[in-house]
């Protein structure tokens, strides 16, 4: 399975200074034109207006989807396939603009599971636009069906390949991940492949393996998600480990590029590790604590609070997407620390880094501008936008704010990650909850 030849703009295979030059575009990225000039090594920009063809050469893939795909018509495959290359990927960004493409592609060419699950997601982003309800149904069980034969695939794969010298598999369960995201309202099917799959994998692989190329590019993007994942459901993370903690500092310290963003991704990740650490020391029904551990733990606290704001101080915002999304995770992270503490009466006594309330509304006012401007002024997918918009909510005291937020998760759905209906449902829940609880509070005193 190969693109077809009509339009060559539709997926670009070389960087721009060497389609500039005209040469040939040798090696991973950063090229070796591009290494030896000491230039930035980006990727061109795709065209969202081209069409797509594609054609099946060889066996493989194509060759297995007449047998697969339960009746999808080639037309129907090539429609579903050119939604996922043309429009999904050009319209949701994952990596700030940085996306490698070559790498999706020629992962694509060889994987019978990524072909699928790209076919899969088209087809359900297909859906969005279907005229009618009837055909809404139709196009979604084509996707199921799809995304079913990616399942069985991958299965197949994982055990007649060395997932630890090959990127489909990677690029695989992400897309699988995110094909849940657009169906599953409750997510669920999203972090067992996050955490089962893809996180799994790249664990296997070992940390060797992300230091450069394209190995390097796929874990700067899974970064964030696995990330946000546990943030937002309070679990560890494999990042949080020495060796993987390492990574980072081996990249930046080997010259690699460094976005502010991945200092402050480092800060999320030790929150993250923090919050864990303290859930140990409190969850015990015991009426005694060891003190001399919550105070370390809220020192460590303090030290955090501290490094967040040095990165603010120094932190220089562009007109691009990052800078949007990182000042959204400053203000989320910011709440999300004292949020640690505020809620465990093991620390009322102990000096910790808790917000006042007016410095929590002035960062969930932050959050709500910030994510407002990244969903109206760039292209990142919505899903990265979900920690902050949580944290905003559960720290959300005016109607305003609130019907903000709701609008926000809802234009996110529409998009098409419906999962941020269960962001809406919890939230909801929550400030019912809360509105029971002050009333009843009140009717007391």
């Amino acid at each position: 399975m190969v693109l077809g030849p009509l339009d060559r703009r539709a997926v670009k295979t070389r960087c721009q200074a060497c389609s500039k030059r005209r040469i040939k575009c040798a090696g991973p990225p950063p090229c070796s034109y591009c290494k030896k000039k000491n230039i930035k090594c980006s990727p061109q920009v795709n065209n969202p207006t081209t069409n797509m063809v594609f054609v099946n050469t060889r066996p493989g893939p194509a060759s297995e989807t007449c047998q697969l795909s339960h009746g999808i018509s080639p037309n129907e495959t090539d429609a579903a396939l050119a939604q996922f290359f043309i429009v999904f990927i050009a319209r949701n960004d994952f990596s700030g603009g940085d996306l490698d493409i070559d790498a999706i592609v020629s992962c694509f060419q060889r994987s019978s599971s990524l072909y699928h699950a790209a076919l899969a997601i088209g087809a359900l982003d297909l859906r969005n636009i279907s005229p009618s309800l009837s055909n809404r149904r139709v196009v979604t069980a084509r996707a199921l069906a799809s995304y079913q034969i990616s399942i069985t695939s991958f299965s197949s794969e994982i055990q007649s390949s060395n997932i630890g010298q090959s990127d489909e598999a990677l690029w695989t369960t992400f897309f699988l991940g995110l094909f849940e995201l657009m169906y599953d309202v409750t997510g669920e099917g999203w972090v067992k492949h996050i955490l089962y799959g893809t996180s799994s994998i790249l664990q296997f692989r070992g940390p060797e393996a992300h230091l450069d190329g394209r190995g390097r590019s796929f874990f700067l993007t899974i970064r964030p998600f696995e990330i946000c994942r546990s943030l937002i459901y309070s679990e560890p993370s494999f990042l949080s480990r020495p060796e993987w903690l390492d990574v980072t500092k081996r990249l930046w310290c080997g010259g690699f590029e460094c976005h502010p963003k991945e200092k402050l991704f480092d800060l999320m990740l030790s929150c993250s590790s923090l919050s864990c650490k303290v859930w140990e020391a409190v969850k015990s029904d015991a009426m005694t604590f060891d003190d001399v551990l919550l105070l370390r733990l809220s020192n460590e606290g303090h030290r955090l609070r501290g490094l967040l704001h040095d990165w603010h101080e120094r932190f220089q915002q562009k007109e691009e997407s990052w800078s949007v999304l990182a000042l959204s995770y400053y203000h989320a992270i910011s709440i999300y620390l004292s949020g640690i503490f505020d809620y465990r009466p093991q620390f009322d006594h102990i000096s910790s880094p808790s917000l006042a309330h007016k410095t929590i509304q002035a960062h969930v006012t932050g959050i709500l501008t910030n994510v407002e401007l990244g969903l109206r002024t760039t292209k990142l997918a919505g899903i990265f936008f979900f920690f902050p918009l949580r944290v905003a909510g559960a720290r959300a005291t005016s109607p305003w704010q609130k019907a903000t937020i709701l609008e926000m998760l809802k234009e996110i759905s529409s998009r098409a990650f419906v999962v941020a209906d269960a962001f809406v449902l919890d939230l909801n829940t929550l400030w019912l909850t809360t509105r029971k609880r002050e009333e009843a509070r009140k009717a007391w005193d």
